[in-house]
């Protein structure tokens, strides 16, 4: 329990005069875990989000932050808020303000903080998304990665212990992509709890550890993401198809049976190793330990 970070216990929620978005939904995260919340368009993702920051109240069932209930009390809903942050899929949803500096200060000081805490959480924040000397440019002139780091530099002035990412690599080229994983990694090796929604199959793949299905509004797979992407009837029902690296494995698992006793890679820069292992080359597959 003392690991626990959020927990959300039976939750539902419907929008006016639709079907529910959220069903019966019960859910644990612990600190540092690295989760992606897989699940096609109306799956139920982006309200998933919100009921988890506080933004929406669920209609029915509990949230638990760090042990404690959440009464939907503004007291509440702002210790939620402080403590999960949220990065919107679109940065110009997120970013408001005229330049960087302002726009990232602006959680801090809705906090209270003294203004000497403020610009030292800006400094931090800006330097962790290589952002340094953009405290006086205009947010709205950037490019998309750029923004994009903006919004996550936002949140992390916020100091939360776990951050939602909405869809985080759409519209972004290779290069960002890249940067962003390389980012991510660095957050949650610092200790934040990060959970990314994502129809990316090949980034979930290689960045988290646990994955989460959605299908109309249920949870209706959570578990070590190898195992998940070996469930073929949930990926049927989600409307998921497997990573390219899961797709390539099989062929050779199909030509080479000792393969299927190996743990397969998950990241490119390892699939060279565990090809060779197989293929007898270096003396033995290698597997991603992740």
């Amino acid at each position: 329990m003392k690991n626990e970070l959020l927990r959300l216990e039976h939750v539902c929620f419907r929008y006016e005069d639709k079907f529910p978005a959220l069903k019966d939904v019960s859910i644990t995260f612990q600190r540092g875990e690295r989760i992606v919340v897989l699940g096609n368009n109306g799956a139920g993702k982006s309200t998933f989000f919100l009921c988890c920051n506080g933004i929406l109240h669920p209609q029915g069932g509990e949230i638990f932050l760090k042990g404690q209930k959440m009464s939907g009390s503004k007291e509440d809903v702002r210790r939620l808020r402080q403590t999960v942050g949220l990065v919107f899929q679109e940065p110009d949803t997120q970013i408001i303000a005229g330049t960087v500096g302002s726009e990232v200060s602006f959680g801090p000081m809705n906090l209270g903080l003294d203004r000497q805490e403020v610009e030292l959480r800006i400094t931090r924040s800006l330097a962790r998304m290589n952002l340094e000397g953009y405290e006086n440019r205009a947010p709205h002139y950037l490019s998309g990665g750029e923004k994009k780091r903006v919004s996550i530099a936002d949140i992390l002035a916020m100091e939360p212990d776990m951050i939602l990412l909405d869809e985080p690599t759409a519209s972004l080229d290779p290069e960002n992509v890249a940067l962003l994983e390389r980012t991510l990694e660095e957050l949650n090796e610092a200790g934040i709890t990060l959970v990314v929604s994502t129809h990316d199959v090949d980034f979930a793949y290689g960045f988290a550890r646990r994955a989460v299905v959605l299908s109309q509004g249920e949870i209706i797979r959570d578990g070590e993401i190898e195992e998940v992407f070996r469930d073929e009837e949930v990926l049927k029902k989600a409307g998921l198809k497997k990573p390219l690296l899961c797709q390539v494995a099989e062929v050779l698992e199909g030509c080479v049976p000792e393969a299927r006793d190996v743990r397969r890679p998950r990241r490119v820069e390892d699939f060279a190793d565990y090809a060779k292992g197989l293929l007898g080359r270096d003396g033995g597959a290698k597997g991603d330990s992740r």
